[in-house]
């Protein structure tokens, strides 16, 4: 036994104390964070710097287009005209503009011609001037959408990111240029070397970079502190998870803490402990939850409601039950129940209780539902389909079985509430209502068909649904007929046929 302990003491994980942890996992964090804060605030700051910059050169290409003569413009076609007076005229004004702007390295308009090329007009950069006519390669969807500007709209474009072509790296900004017609003749554009702008933001992200890390190890004895400020409450709560582990459900959680995060686990401690008193004489899990919901404990008593209540129950299987072994007859069933709980869960049925082979299931208790008649024959519509493919799964792996299954739908006042003892209890429904649906289910064995309902249930959803008045039949113990339906399907989805 000695040998044994010791044995699992070595091969047992390394533990950790809650304020290494916290503090390691804090300093970590606040490193990190303050590495992505330096990743998105260099990357702000970029883009704010050259919004900025495409702010001032789209304000100033548009004072620039605003002083370029448009029909003067329009008279510059070809090579030849550069030694036309407009040209000369235009060169001069566009080399003046260039040097009363700061940074301002290339000033030139181009034009779009015929065969949707892009052309310079006249060119006043610095260096490497482009004759009139030079076809400019490459053009960027900026430069495109500024030389098909609607007539008569003066607005300036900018590219959102430097552009390089042969000359260089450039953000550049370009603005129509009309006559005095309203027509657009070309645009004028202005350049300015990226190559500052993109230094200057190394810089900047460097510095930043380096204060993150100064401000990360200064953080250090802050996330000693506030880990040793978390470990104590969380400490309290462990001690009172261990109470729960063992069921010592009586005694309130007394922890106090001012972070919101702990005080919300000492309450959702608190509504466990609730639920799992309730827990111990209840069944149902969805009725618990809503017992931890509403912060009460289980009682007895029950109340009259109008409910919709469903019965179903397996064709003939006492019979099939004699034919398989008992491990492969639950194995069936059990996938069956499956499928027929999932369908009455997904329509917010109430799910009481299994009988054998039998589903008892109703709505409008605990919690109120929305047409609950409607939802019941929803329900009993998408059990009947899921069996029908549960049925052609288990054909199709050459299993000799079938289920076919019978159902029964009434709508009435019942009894509902906590039934039994005060130890152990049941959320259930009694009533002469709810004998009455179970003899409507037992009734779809005479007339040979899957789902019947009654007439309170078909007044709520003959709007929805395709019935067939199928008797005015006394059921067994019954002294008075009743009407019976037969569910056919949903409205619009019954062949003609069928409902011939």
């Amino acid at each position: 036994m000695m040998k044994h302990s010791r044995t699992d003491k070595k091969t047992s994980p390394r533990k950790y104390t809650l304020r290494l942890t916290l503090t390691s996992a804090f300093c970590g964090l606040t490193l990190l964070g303050a590495m992505m804060l330096s990743l998105v605030t260099s990357h702000e700051v970029s883009d704010f710097i050259r919004e900025e910059l495409r702010l001032r050169l789209t304000d100033a290409v548009n004072i620039m287009a605003s002083k370029i003569d448009g029909d003067l413009h329009s008279q510059i076609q070809t090579a030849t005209d550069q030694k036309s007076h407009a040209f000369k005229q235009l060169q001069n004004e566009l080399m003046d503009m260039r040097r009363r702007g700061t940074g301002i390295a290339n000033v030139y308009t181009m034009r779009k011609i015929d065969n949707e090329q892009i052309m310079f007009v006249v060119d006043a950069s610095e260096n490497n001037l482009s004759p009139t006519g030079q076809i400019y390669p490459n053009p960027s969807n900026t430069l495109k959408n500024a030389l098909n500007a609607v007539a008569g709209k003066k607005i300036a474009y900018s590219e959102p990111e430097p552009t390089a072509d042969n000359w260089g790296v450039w953000l550049s900004a370009y603005a129509p240029i009309f006559t005095s017609t309203g027509k657009l003749d070309g645009i004028i554009g202005i350049d300015v070397s990226a190559q500052n702008v993109i230094a200057h933001e190394l810089n900047y992200k460097i510095s930043v970079y380096v204060i993150s890390v100064v401000v990360a190890l200064l953080m250090l004895p802050i996330g000693f502190l506030i880990a040793r400020r978390i470990r104590q409450p969380l400490s309290q709560l462990a001690m009172e998870m261990e109470k729960v582990r063992h069921f010592e459900l009586d005694s309130e959680v007394k922890v106090f803490s001012r972070i919101r995060e702990i005080d919300s686990m000492v309450q959702q401690l608190e509504n466990m402990k609730r639920g799992l008193r309730s827990f111990r004489k209840y069944v149902p899990a969805d009725l618990v939850q809503e017992l931890i919901e509403l912060g009460v404990d289980a009682k007895l008593g029950g109340e009259k409601k109008t409910l919709t209540i469903f019965f179903s129950d397996i064709a003939n299987f006492t019979t099939m039950s004699e034919k398989l072994e008992p491990e492969v007859l639950v194995a069936f069933l059990g996938e069956y129940l499956n499928v027929m709980n999932a369908c009455l869960l997904q329509n917010q049925a109430t799910v009481d209780k299994y009988i054998g082979d039998g589903v008892m299931a109703f709505w409008g208790a605990p919690r109120a539902v929305d047409n609950p008649a409607v939802k019941a024959c929803q329900a009993a519509l998408a059990c009947q389909q899921q069996i029908q493919q549960l049925n052609q799964k288990w054909r199709a792996a050459e299993l000799d079985l079938a289920f076919h299954t019978r159902i029964g739908i009434n709508t009435g006042e019942v009894i509902v509430g906590n039934m039994g003892s005060d130890a152990r209890m049941s959320y259930t429904v009694i009533g002469d209502n709810v004998n009455l649906t179970s003899r409507v289910e037992s009734a779809n064995k005479f007339y040979g068909t899957s789902v019947l309902i009654t007439e309170p249930t078909y007044q709520q959803v003959k709007d929805h649904f395709v019935t067939r008045l199928l008797d005015y039949a006394v059921l067994a113990g019954k002294s008075i007929p009743i009407r019976l339906y037969e569910l056919v399907g949903n409205i619009g989805t019954v062949s003609a046929e069928r409902l011939q």
